[in-house]
């Protein structure tokens, strides 16, 4: 059965970005924007990230062949649950959700018909100092030579996995696959850090004697670097995976120690070799990811034998001969 038409549950620039992707390729697709906000859905038509918009989930649910979801860890289970009563039996729900783990046992509890399959789309380098991440920031090239990571489980439907991995080269990504929980402790390093670090950067000068002179004053470098604070999930994320999470913080008061001694001690050429490391580093992970060039480390496993063949997001029952 050929894809037809894609919903979208929880418009963010991400998801939009997909959307305008989708809409863009060859492949004749509709995409559906499921959102309550009126004002929201106007600015997703006029970007053209979606062909229409609907605040009735079970509709957007019946309606859609592939499902794209992406929605705050607070309505994740009643959206699961209400999604999964009414998809079809072919319908693929593809998760981009933060929690890999726990949103593979809610799907496990809701999903009675139909397929799911977790999944991230990674930024591209060229987008990755943009802050921005309102709805009119989204771009159709926003994951272009990037990765995109899929973490199913054990029992995912082979076609359903297929399917998600083609949804992510439509992208211009290539598909990385991971074990959701393996996915989840990593992300502690690369996604919660970031939002704990600069919450308590943003609290130490907001506290500080003079701190309204401070945030006058302050610029670009303190706009990013407390910018992931606005991630509301950043406090479940934290304590979903405890352990991880006090791992990360350990490693970064550790590297904190080491700068705070040498700013002590005035040892101004210490720090200075240690900075300069972090840039090279830096640059060379700015540099791979620029080329997509860590790929040749890792091989795509075989995911049921079926070819991407003329219909790239064809998905349903295996092809047989009274199909030809």
């Amino acid at each position: 059965m050929k894809t037809k038409m894609i919903a979208i549950v929880g418009l963010d620039k991400v998801t939009a970005s997909i959307g305008m992707a989708l809409r863009g390729s060859e492949l004749g697709l509709s995409v559906l924007g499921y959102v309550k906000d009126k004002g929201i859905a106007k600015i997703a038509r006029e970007i053209g990230s979606v062909d229409d918009t609907t605040n009735n989930l079970v509709n957007a649910a019946r309606a859609a062949d592939i499902i794209v979801l992406k929605t705050p860890s607070s309505e994740q289970s009643i959206t699961l649950e209400i999604v999964g009563e009414e998809i079809q039996d072919h319908t693929l729900i593809i998760d981009l959700s933060r929690f890999k783990g726990a949103s593979q046992k809610l799907a496990d509890m809701h999903i009675r018909q139909g397929h799911y399959v977790g999944a991230n789309p990674v930024l591209a380098a060229s987008n990755l100092i943009d802050g921005s991440m309102s709805l009119e920031a989204a771009q159709a090239d926003l994951f272009e030579h990037s990765i995109f990571c899929v973490m199913p489980s054990a029992k995912a439907d082979p076609q359903a996995v297929e399917t998600a991995v083609n949804l992510g080269r439509i992208l211009g990504a290539t598909p990385y696959f991971l074990d959701p929980y393996e996915y989840d402790s990593l992300m502690q390093g690369v996604e919660t850090l970031p939002g704990l670090l600069g919450a308590a950067m943003f609290r130490a000068v907001s506290q500080a004697t003079g701190w309204r002179d401070l945030l006058r004053f302050a610029g670009l470098d303190f706009a990013l670097a407390t910018a992931s604070v606005e991630n509301q999930d950043i406090a479940p994320l934290a304590v979903n995976d405890k352990e991880a999470t006090l791992r990360w913080m350990d490693a970064v008061l550790a590297e904190l120690q080491v700068m705070r001694r040498l700013v002590s001690d005035g040892d101004q050429e210490r720090l200075s070799l240690i900075l300069d490391d972090v840039i090279q580093d830096r640059y060379r992970w700015i540099d791979e990811r620029t080329r997509n060039a860590w790929m040749e480390e890792s091989s795509e496993p075989e995911i049921g034998g079926f070819s991407i063949g003329a219909q790239l997001f064809g998905f349903g029952r295996r092809s047989s001969a009274k199909d030809s």
